[in-house]
């Protein structure tokens, strides 16, 4: 197989989607190749940084270079401490609630309660993979299933 016949010569005689996917999966190849000399220019960047900020916070004849660099630290841990101390707080507030649990199933007679239909209504309507509901203006409940209509009456009624 010859390698010019895996490129495509006439991309608009491809489909739209095909061309997307395509186009996803070069942006990405890109994205993890130059995501690959990030670390090798961050040292770089990181080594330049470090060394002009030593020669403009210490070498040169400031009045207070190694001061300024104490400060900068300080400042660092108190924003440290500060967001420390305010997770802390929402652990103790919030940690003790549990957010993702299963729900409990509903009551067959809460159901029947809460839509003022028949228990044998409601326990249908538990056991139903899918349903369709219309709630009118007097209060009715009308299921459509298929072409047929069938109106619960209300318990109350």
């Amino acid at each position: 197989m010859r390698a010019e016949a895996i490129l495509i010569q006439r991309p608009e005689r491809q489909h739209p989607a095909q061309r997307m996917l395509f186009t996803t999966a070069t942006l990405l190849a890109w994205a993890l190749w130059a995501s690959l000399w990030l670390p090798l220019v961050t040292l770089v960047a990181w080594l330049l940084g470090l060394r002009v900020s030593y020669v403009e916070l210490v070498v040169r004849e400031h009045s207070h270079g190694v001061q300024d660099l104490l400060t900068m630290l300080v400042i660092a841990l108190a924003c440290a401490l500060t967001a420390a101390a305010w997770a802390g707080y929402n652990r103790l507030r919030y940690g003790h609630l549990r957010r993702r649990h299963r729900s409990l199933p509903a009551d067959r007679t809460a159901i029947a309660g809460a839509l003022g239909v028949q228990h044998a209504t409601a326990a249908w309507m538990y056991t139903a993979p899918r349903m369709v509901l219309e709630f009118l203006e007097d209060g009715l409940i009308v299921h459509q299933q298929g072409v047929q209509q069938r109106v619960l009456r209300s318990a109350a009624a």
